[in-house]
Formats: C-alpha cells, structure tokens, sequence
C-alpha cells in the first residue's frame, strides 16, 4: 500500500468525526464509511472520501479507524476487513469489553494484520482539540508502525500493558469519569434548590477541594440545559452498563455505578438517547424537588 494511501475512518459518528478533522487538518486524505448515509453526506461535505462498504474501504486503506458503538459492531466490521488482501493495519478505538477486544486481536493475528487497541478517554470536543487522551495496547512493532499516525489522531497517549488492558483501564476510568460527572450534577441541583445563583457556585467549586475536570467540560452545560451532544447520553449508558457486566463476572459490587445506571436511563427517557451525557442532571433535578421542603 502506497505511503500516501487514504487512512480509512469506520464509524462517523462524533468519534469518527472528530477523529477524521484532526487527519484532514494534518492534510491526510480520509475515507469514511458508516450505514447512516447523512453522516456519510456531512462527511463529504467536510472533504472527506466515502466509500460504499467495509471491504471498498479496506482495500483503499494503508490503516484503517474503528470507530463504531460498540464491541459487537466492530466484530461485524472486521469480518469485512479480514476479507480485504489489502492488510491495512486497524486501530481500534471503539470502548469494548476485554474479552471483545481479546477475540478481535486474535482474528487479526491469523489474518496477518497489525492490530492497536486504542480506546480514547475524552468526549469528542477534546479529540478535536487534541486533549483527549488514547489508551494504547499492542504489539510495540504494530503500535511503532503508526505512530506518526497516532501523533496527529491523538497526541496525548499513554501505552498500557498488553491487549485487553487498555480496554479494562478505560472501564475503570469511566467509572471515576461518570461517577464524578453525576456527582456535579447532584452538587448543582442542590445548590439551585438551596437558592444559590448556579454560575457563581460552579466557579466556588472550581476552586475547591472537590474540583475535578468535570466542572470544566459538563458545568456550563449542566447549568445552561444546553444538551447538544459532545458524547451521547446513550453511549454513557452502554459503557456504564459494560462496568457492571465486567464487576459482575469478578464478584464485585459497584453501588454507586448502579445507582448511576438507573439516573442515566431516566435522563433518556426525559433528554432522549442522542442529548450529551450532561443530561444526567435533568434526573437528579426532576428526583431532588420534595413537597414541604422549600429553600
């Protein structure tokens, strides 16, 4: 495959998306794929290729971005990319359970195809602005091989263990992640019930012991009601969801996840599957109001 070959980019969600700005800005040629033809549209409105299957996609690729929703759909998308003689290399940054991410390695090592588990922690906004951070896990001659390619798609990136840890250490940062993020939403329905103007108590917690980067990315958000998606509500959900499943099969109880899970689901039944993960707080708002109690 030519040097100059097209990176491919699978899934154009707001991963996929975010993650093809960041190669067009670094005038790397992109081609995309994705079954929902308005993001195929948009994508080739923002100067991208488009290819009309997995497979078209595979053969054009000298690598190849999994960004789909989840575990489940990669595997169905790299039964498509096997098929391909091209052999580009695949950088999977789709969220999956271990053993998900263990069965893909494996069918790529028979295929004869350089595989990278590469899971980012970040919503999109911060992958387009290059803070987010992949978790990165793989043979060092496959991980080596697309290394400038990694520099331009996520220049923070930190290299942990081997295949399957990245995917376990990202759980395990999401669960921190989510959990502080319905924390600030409990902290600012109360301080709003209690009377306090929320823009002023959010810039107090910032300077606080219980500052976490959360108040920085969701705040503002939380306080504006401005749910438009940096990361979807229903992907927080699928990954909360993916936490329990993983504590459960080690004989783990996480009380605070599964509280959590019960927000997430009625803040989508309220905000929808597609509002951001900031949406959380629209749960604690309509659980926190209590008759005879007033400010």
């Amino acid at each position: 495959m030519q040097a100059d070959a097209p990176v491919g980019i699978v899934g154009l969600g707001l991963m996929g998306t975010a993650l093809s700005r960041r190669l067009i800005g670094a005038a790397i040629p992109v081609i995309g794929f994705d079954v929902d033809l308005d993001r195929c549209d948009s994508f080739r409105e923002n100067r991208g290729m488009v290819a009309a299957s997995v497979r078209e996609l595979a053969d054009q690729s000298r690598a190849i971005v999994i960004a789909v929703y989840s575990g489940l759909q990669a595997e169905m998308v790299f039964g498509e990319i096997e098929n391909s003689p091209a052999r580009p290399a695949v950088i999977c940054t789709t969220t999956c359970a271990p053993n998900e991410i263990a069965r893909l390695a494996s069918r790529a090592a028979n295929a004869g195809i350089a595989f990278i588990e590469a899971p980012i922690s970040g919503a999109s906004a911060e992958v387009s602005d290059g803070t987010a951070t992949a978790l990165v896990a793989g043979a060092d001659s496959a991980i080596d091989a697309v290394s400038a390619l990694l520099d331009v798609l996520c220049p923070r990136r930190i290299r942990i263990g081997t295949i399957g840890d990245a995917s376990r250490a990202k759980l395990a940062i999401n669960l921190i992640l989510q959990n502080n993020r319905a924390a600030l939403a409990e902290g600012i329905a109360l301080a709003e019930r209690m009377g306090l103007d929320g823009h002023a108590f959010l810039a107090a917690a910032r300077q606080s012991a219980a500052y976490s980067h959360v108040m920085d990315t969701k705040g503002e958000k939380m306080l504006s009601r401005d749910f438009r998606p940096q990361s979807h509500i229903s992907q927080t959900l699928r990954d909360a969801e993916l936490i329990l499943q993983e504590a459960e099969r080690r004989g783990l109880d996480l009380p605070v996840t599964e509280a959590q899970v019960q927000l997430l689901r009625t803040a989508i039944a309220i905000e929808g599957r597609d509002s951001d993960s900031a949406a959380i707080i629209e749960a604690i708002r309509q659980r926190i109001a209590s008759p005879g109690i007033s400010p």
